[in-house]
């Protein structure tokens, strides 16, 4: 039987091509997926007859205006990184271990070690690694959102995380998939050196983080280090309701343990054709949908879920 897949997007994330390259790739394995592909617009409206067979919808981030006439949707979540880390582990996800701050906290260097990192708890306000520190343990003190502000930084509640140390330079790896499958994956240095804190100077950003937020001061290169691959698919299966997911996996430089972070759920990761993408088209001179081949293995994985869930 015939059934309907929808592909949508925020034209303000990434081009269309991006779509219309994985439509191409589910029409050279399957006649039996139609795929409609629809930007998420105002005044969008789904044509009459995609609701005349069963029906899937995918949107990476979290959809506003489009609105499926039938069938399972799959899209985007706002989940904050507390919320996220609840999930993992239940999942059975490693995460560094991690409190809410709060007012006369405190922390002991035996249960914590020497450092904390200290970050927003709700969802969107870390991008990039704003807003993210590493702090002194036996110096710890918790800052007020009112406190924030007035430091002119953005207002949230925190928590407070077991930091996983990397050695010098902060390092971690960025693993894009989809339905747990993976699109690309990338390790992420710093260059910049981490300054350690101390009682006299109780937390830090320079170094900290080896994301977007580091200016460019990074090395980017493929991962294919299957352990790494094999952890981001465990993070899927850990929170499933997020079809498409870019998981911030560290590993300990000392025990060599993997722990997961934050996986995105919002979408806003899709960097194949985002802006954020163009400003680094390639790495090692390859396209991040040429790593591993990802319109294909994201085609393999609509097919699979569309027959599964298309009603």
């Amino acid at each position: 039987m015939l059934k309907h897949l929808a592909l949508v997007h925020q034209p303000d994330l990434f081009s269309v091509s991006d779509y219309t390259a994985i439509a191409d790739e589910i029409r050279n394995r399957c006649e039996d997926v139609k795929v409609f592909i629809y930007p998420d617009v105002s005044g969008i409206r789904p044509r009459e007859d995609i609701a005349a067979n069963p029906l899937m919808t995918f949107c990476p981030s979290m959809l506003q205006h489009f609105k499926a006439p039938r069938g399972k949707v799959f899209c985007g979540q706002s989940i904050g990184k507390d919320e996220q880390m609840r999930l993992l582990t239940k999942g059975g996800v490693r995460v560094p271990r991690w409190v809410y701050s709060r007012p006369n906290l405190r922390l002991s260097e035996y249960d914590w070690g020497p450092y904390v990192i200290v970050k927003p708890v709700r969802f969107g306000y870390a991008s990039k690694g704003r807003g993210v520190e590493l702090a002194h343990t036996a110096s710890y003190k918790h800052v007020s959102p009112a406190i924030m502000s007035l430091q002119g930084k953005t207002a949230s509640n925190t928590i407070v995380q077991q930091f996983v140390d990397n050695g010098d330079y902060a390092e971690d790896y960025r693993v894009v998939t989809l339905f747990g499958s993976v699109l690309y994956a990338l390790r992420r240095k710093s260059l910049i050196k981490i300054q350690r804190p101390d009682s006299t100077v109780p937390r830090t950003t320079e170094g900290v983080v080896s994301n977007a937020a580091t200016g460019g001061a990074r090395e980017l290169a493929y991962c294919y280090d299957k352990e790494i691959l094999a952890f981001a698919g465990t993070c899927y299966r850990a929170i499933p309701q997020v079809p498409f997911q870019a998981c911030d996996i560290s590993r300990d430089a000392k025990s060599g343990r993997l722990y997961c972070f934050e996986i995105n759920p919002g979408g806003h990761t899709w960097n194949f054709s985002s802006p954020r993408a163009q400003a680094v088209p390639t790495i090692d001179g390859v396209r991040r949908e040429d790593q591993l081949g990802a319109w294909r293995i994201a085609a393999e994985a609509l097919i699979e879920k569309t027959r599964l869930f298309a009603s």
